[in-house]
């Protein structure tokens, strides 16, 4: 089995390896992993036309503070 427990603070190493000890657990592997991984890229399509949505909000135009005003009531929760 294995568990991941990421850290940066050494304090916190410290403390855990203590745990361990009292815990009795033998088999202990610290790996640093400082390297950056790179994300994964992946470019849209260009066949899609945007010209679709083009005077969408035409009929009920709103301002920014009102969009704002949305986003930040929403329930991020649901």
């Amino acid at each position: 089995m294995t568990i991941t427990i990421e850290t940066s603070n050494i304090h916190e190493i410290e403390q855990l390896l203590k745990l361990l000890k009292v815990l009795d657990i033998k088999s202990v592997k610290i790996q640093d992993s400082f390297e950056k991984v790179a994300p994964t890229i992946t470019k849209g399509g260009k066949s899609i036309d945007p010209e679709g949505l083009f005077g969408i909000w035409q009929s009920q135009p709103r301002t920014i503070e009102e969009i704002r005003s949305a986003a930040w009531e929403r329930n991020w929760n649901s």
